[in-house]
């Protein structure tokens, strides 16, 4: 197991969001792993970035995006799903990458059954499609708030190898109040990969 250490999340949201495609998110539960390759992300970068949780300065709410690269940033959205963040950089600079998709690897059974409660899922391109849904899947919640993603027990990375991926760049989604950065191309996705978000 190569797993990727703390100094891996120290540099800007931009620079983690491209260097996390690819690599292997690995969620231990007590009923097995989950595991999934990171086909899409999306980089939130600050408090200059009118669509990130610290434009409006440092609150309880985003306080883990305070903290130094590798924590857990996770909220709930519309009252009913967690999105689930990477911070990036170094500590007292909010930045953080939101994980969008992953192309299922192992455990996808398990994925199933925590999305049993979600709503209809068809295909295993979809289980662990969209911030929700892999939330759901990979049995996500406030819990993990803050977690140290480099030395946790329950949620981890791991470098893979093999070819740096094809990056397509794309804009966020979700996000038209953000004035000039509703149009920056900050969604990157591994290109032509069948399980990056629609």
């Amino acid at each position: 197991m190569n797993r990727l250490k703390s100094d891996f999340f120290e540099k800007p949201a931009i620079n983690l969001a491209e260097d996390l495609l690819g690599k292997m998110l690995v969620r231990k539960t007590d009923k097995g792993l989950i595991k999934g390759k990171i086909v899409e992300t999306e980089a939130y970068v600050g408090e200059e970035d009118l669509a990130c949780h610290a434009r409006f300065g440092r609150t309880e709410r985003n306080k883990a995006m305070y903290g130094k690269g590798g924590l857990v940033y996770i909220y709930l959205i519309y009252g009913m799903y967690y999105n689930f963040n990477i911070v990036a950089g170094a500590e007292h600079v909010p930045e953080a990458v939101l994980i969008r998709a992953l192309e299922p690897i192992e455990g996808i059974k398990l994925a199933r059954e925590n999305l049993k409660n979600y709503g209809r899922v068809r295909a295993d391109k979809d289980i662990l499609s969209g911030p929700g849904k892999l939330c759901a899947a990979l049995n996500l919640d406030k819990s993990f708030y803050g977690e140290d993603i480099a030395s946790s027990k329950k949620i981890w990375l791991e470098d893979i190898g093999g070819a740096k991926p094809v990056v397509e760049k794309s804009k966020r989604v979700g996000i038209d109040y953000a004035d000039i950065y509703a149009d920056k191309l900050w969604r990157l996705s591994i290109k032509g990969n069948k399980f990056v978000s629609k």
